[in-house]
């Protein structure tokens, strides 16, 4: 796969979590949870998250690993590094809000829900940068977040 059919996948996993993310927020507009559709919802964002995570660590990282030098592998142990720190956020919130704790304290659910996504949203566009640049499609330099 090249640099920029490795950007088209990792934009189509990007548009795929924030679809997901999409469709489990607007659970939160309504009153109370509808268990079943958003524990289906938020499955479906988890495993669209877990399917980018494992492309960008099992291709993109190794692709970029390649030709890198001292400060790109810095970099990309930086990228990963705040990866895995995200995931571990992002598993403890799945891991607390089960289908019953989200059904005894909704508002409280929506509320953890807001940080994470917006954890995700940052990241996504963290990525797509950084990405895009070491895989030289961008213009734009960046730094990891």
């Amino acid at each position: 796969m090249n640099e920029r059919e490795m950007l088209w996948v990792l934009e189509e996993h990007h548009r795929t979590i924030r679809a997901g993310i999409d469709e489990v927020r607007s659970f939160c507009e309504a009153a109370s949870p509808s268990s079943k559709e958003l524990g289906a919802a938020r499955s479906r964002l988890s495993e669209a998250s877990l399917a980018r995570s494992k492309f960008v660590s099992e291709e993109v990282l190794p692709r970029l690993l390649e030709d890198a030098d001292a400060d790109l592998r810095f970099d990309l142990l930086k990228l990963v590094s705040v990866f895995a720190a995200k995931r571990q956020l992002s598993n403890e919130h799945v891991a607390k809000w089960t289908l019953l704790t989200i059904e005894q304290d909704w508002a409280g659910y929506c509320a953890a829900a807001k940080v994470i996504w917006a954890m995700m949203e940052n990241q996504l566009d963290s990525e797509r940068r950084y990405l895009a640049a070491r895989l030289n499609i961008g213009s734009e330099t960046v730094t990891v977040d």
